[in-house]
């Protein structure tokens, strides 16, 4: 066993991978035809001196950036006569191969309004390999924010959130496994007023099947009540 001293902080990035995720059309796209009715509904109201309805007030469908910091990548050797050196620097590429796909699904399964709304997580599932997918379909309640998230939040935002890797090669020093320990964090304000901290913790195991997917998991939910975020210090000048 080797392990990579001091491993430098890498942060995934949405920016360059935004382009080729798949996307479902925005529900605000749908509803274009619909709302060109209703503006000319509101014209023939208006100059025919009729009341005005009230147009507008729909979810907001924005999903929040977020990135995933690693915390530390580990190369785990299977061999004795491994180069600790070349392990490293693989284990380093593997670790921001494969941080896009747990970055994805935690973005799609709890921040992506357009899916907690409708209560669906389809682009979530797609992180998961072929073998492993049915059994996270059946733990969409720890795995998401769950089908009866859009009765209850009204908005989810993002918190410091890490991934610690340890990848495993096989005797031939090709990266085999990689082993991720997730931390999620993410407040959600409630329909009510109150807030939840959202707390998803555990292990994800990857292989590369056709890019790197998860093949098996062991993940838990800590969520806990919490108060309302601390407002940010105005930076208005004083009178």
């Amino acid at each position: 066993m080797t392990d990579s001293s001091n491993p430098p902080t890498i942060t995934a990035n949405r920016v360059e991978r935004g382009a080729k995720k798949k996307r479902r059309v925005p529900l605000a796209v749908l509803l274009v035809p619909i709302a060109l009715i209703g503006i000319g509904v509101v014209l023939v109201i208006t100059l025919r001196g009729g009341a005005v309805p009230i147009l507008g007030g729909g979810q907001d469908e924005t999903t929040p950036p977020f990135d995933f910091v690693i915390k530390g990548t580990r190369p785990v050797a299977t061999s004795t006569k491994a180069d600790d050196d070349t392990l490293s620097a693989s284990a380093q590429q593997v670790a921001e191969d494969a941080t896009p796909t747990i970055d994805d699904l935690y973005t799609f399964a709890f921040l992506d309004p357009s899916n907690w709304h409708a209560g669906e997580y389809d682009e979530a599932f797609e992180a998961f390999a072929d073998g492993a997918r049915q059994t996270a379909q059946g733990s969409a309640d720890v795995l998401t924010l769950g089908a009866g998230a859009g009765d209850v939040f009204k908005t989810v935002d993002p918190r410091k959130s890490t991934l610690d890797y340890q990848v495993l090669f096989d005797k031939d020093g090709n990266p085999d496994t990689v082993v991720a320990t997730v931390v999620f964090r993410a407040l959600g304000e409630r329909k009510d007023g109150t807030y939840l901290a959202i707390l998803s913790e555990g292990t994800l195991f990857l292989r590369d099947v056709d890019g790197w997917k998860v093949t098996a998991f062991d993940v838990t939910r800590g969520d806990t009540e919490t108060e309302a975020p601390s407002p940010s210090p105005s930076t208005s000048p004083s009178a």
